[in-house]
């Protein structure tokens, strides 16, 4: 629980700093999305290759992906565990879109492109929905072959959120923004779940397996 909390702190506090434009967020942001962008533009090879990562590895890819193993899980018998997905993704694609809706941070604009997006900048969903999906198979697939997972759930969203402001359509904060939605969205709905079935909710095959070994 108190992890949920500084989750949801941190997730506040940057919402809060980039809806009330607090200045060294903001020059931040600038000087990070003007170099970035210096670079992207004498580098098409490398802007080519990023903007197939990040097409690749959009919101859509994930939530299509949980919806198949919450498919998986039902078939599995596991229904609690499903719900627990199927949750997690709606809750997460209505905080992307409605903190697009609330704070309606425009994106950045340059006069020689290497990308274009649509709609609002904040927070970035590709990032928020890379680093939910992540966490989500991460616990879902925990402990085994943890270290190799625990990589991938760290590299994906990193370079899905560093191809983000390379192309010119996010922000620092926006990616940052992302990545903590995500997770808090995990562990939000992940607490939430417990407290309404007394802890019994649905558990990670990992807690499972934990809780078999303490009672044989």
């Amino acid at each position: 629980m108190k992890a949920t909390a500084l989750l949801a702190v941190a997730s506040i506090v940057v919402t809060l700093a980039v809806a009330f434009s607090f200045a060294p967020v903001i020059g931040v942001d600038q000087a990070v999305a003007v170099g970035l962008h210096r670079f992207a533009v004498g580098h098409s090879g490398v802007v080519a290759a990023m903007q197939v990562w990040t097409d690749v590895f959009e919101p859509w890819t994930f939530r299509g992906l949980l919806v198949v193993v919450a498919a998986w899980l039902v078939w599995r018998r596991q229904a609690a565990l499903a719900g627990w997905v199927v949750v997690t993704v709606l809750v997460a694609a209505a905080a992307d879109s409605g903190l697009k809706a609330l704070v309606g941070r425009e994106r950045p604009h340059w006069t020689d492109p290497v990308s274009h997006a649509i709609g609002q900048s904040f927070p970035s969903g590709h990032s928020l929905t890379s680093a939910m999906g992540c966490a989500v198979l991460l616990v879902l697939t925990w402990p085994r072959a943890r270290h190799i997972f625990t990589l991938i759930a760290v590299l994906v969203p990193a370079v899905t959120g560093f191809t983000r402001m390379a192309l010119g359509v996010h922000f620092l904060s926006d990616v940052v923004g992302g990545w903590l939605l995500g997770v808090t969205v995990v562990a939000v709905v992940t607490s939430a779940a417990r407290w309404r079935s007394g802890r019994n909710c649905p558990s990670p095959p990992a807690a499972r397996r934990s809780n078999r070994r303490r009672t044989e």
